[in-house]
């Protein structure tokens, strides 16, 4: 693995974090800085944009390195969505979106635990999570930031499909995942 690429790699790696951090100090001036919690939800976005770019080039390049390097992408992948979907679920998510991100959160914790192969369902899952979680923070800069009602209308219902999609996703993955184990044994 070269410089630039392990360098690209770690940057992705704290990208969820950073976000999560920008995710509470948000929500923390969502009632006395609107403006301020706009931009830092709007910065968010932009981040997310920049992480699945450079998410792509990763994972281009794990392709040809092999299945060590996929497996580090896919756990790339994972750390951010887990401190996304859990500062997302304790800061700014409505409680029927939260329970969205814990049955996220719930299936990939136990695909994780079973060190599970991935399959073309989780691709589309984690699809989803990355789109949902965009939308809901592209609507939360869009309120914020006083955008026109009907885009807001409709970022809070891509994302609110998105988000749902995946854990309908993560709910037939887990089963599948369950059916196998119960095969093997």
């Amino acid at each position: 693995m070269s410089a630039a690429r392990t360098a690209l790699t770690v940057a992705a790696f704290l990208v969820g974090p950073v976000i999560a951090g920008l995710v509470m100090f948000a929500a923390s001036q969502l009632y006395s800085d609107r403006l301020l919690a706009g931009f830092v939800y709007a910065s968010c976005g932009i981040l997310l944009v920049l992480f699945c770019a450079g998410g792509w080039l990763l994972d281009s390049l794990a392709k040809r390195d092999g299945a060590q390097a996929a497996q580090i992408e896919r756990t790339r992948d994972q750390a951010f969505l887990i401190c996304a979907l859990v500062s997302l679920a304790y800061a700014a998510l409505p409680w029927l979106l939260a329970a969205s991100a814990i049955i996220l959160l719930l299936v990939r914790a136990m695909e994780r635990a079973g060190d599970v192969k991935e399959t073309e369902l989780q691709k589309w899952r984690t699809a989803a999570e990355f789109a949902g979680i965009g939308a809901f923070l592209a609507f939360q800069a869009a309120a914020l930031l006083f955008a026109p009602t009907s885009v807001q209308v409709g970022l809070d219902w891509a994302a609110r499909l998105l988000l749902w999609s995946a854990a309908a996703l993560a709910l037939a993955s887990g089963g599948q995942y369950v059916a196998a184990l119960l095969k093997r044994n």
